[in-house]
């Protein structure tokens, strides 16, 4: 009988982005800039999530971008670079909310908060659904963002912002609500309940 031989391995980096990652451990100024350019972009939108505009986007991101290189000699190119990239990102976002704004959180969600949505969606546009999102405030945007986007649970946020989980699944409910509610008005409604 023939022996299965197990299929290779799928590389995950290309032999460039090993070669630039290393170059980067080794504080090479031109392969920094160059991981820069490569990475920023896809990075920014996460900083821009949690931010909601901008400018404090941008200085989200020079904050994560000192601690990825800062940290980056510690990356075994074992998993997903992206996911420990973007990792670092939403930390950094947190830790500088946290620094930047009083996160204010109410304990519960009444019964009478809860608006009923209708069951028939048509069309949608995510970009109108991103920039209302980042139009909430801070700790919703944030809560909205670790859970529904980043997949974050319940108690990883409740350990991230130092609060209660049910601080968490409330306030998480009620940016949804206070989302939708923002979406029915502009008549966008039919998303909703969807994105969430």
């Amino acid at each position: 009988m023939r022996k299965v031989q197990p299929m290779p391995k799928e590389e995950k980096y290309t032999t460039y982005e090993k070669e630039l990652i290393n170059a980067c451990k080794n504080n090479n100024r031109k392969a920094q800039f160059e991981f820069y350019h490569l990475y920023s972009s896809k990075l920014l939108g996460i900083c821009y999530r949690f931010a909601g505009d901008y400018d404090t986007a941008n200085d989200l991101l020079q904050e994560a971008f000192i601690r990825i290189f800062k940290h980056l000699h510690l990356y075994r190119f074992e998993g997903s670079f992206e996911g420990w990239l973007k990792k670092i990102v939403v930390r950094a976002s947190i830790d500088f909310l946290k620094k930047q704004t009083a996160f204010s959180f109410s304990e519960s969600i009444t019964e009478t908060e809860i608006i009923s949505m209708p069951e028939s969606f048509d069309k949608f546009d995510c970009e109108a659904i991103m920039n209302e999102i980042a139009a909430l405030p801070t700790g919703f945007r944030t809560i909205l963002n670790l859970y529904a986007i980043e997949g974050y649970s319940y108690p990883e946020i409740a350990s991230m912002l130092d609060i209660k989980e049910v601080t968490v699944r409330s306030q998480y409910m009620r940016a949804k609500q206070k989302l939708a509610s923002i979406l029915k008005d502009k008549h966008q409604i039919h998303y909703a309940t969807k994105i969430i």
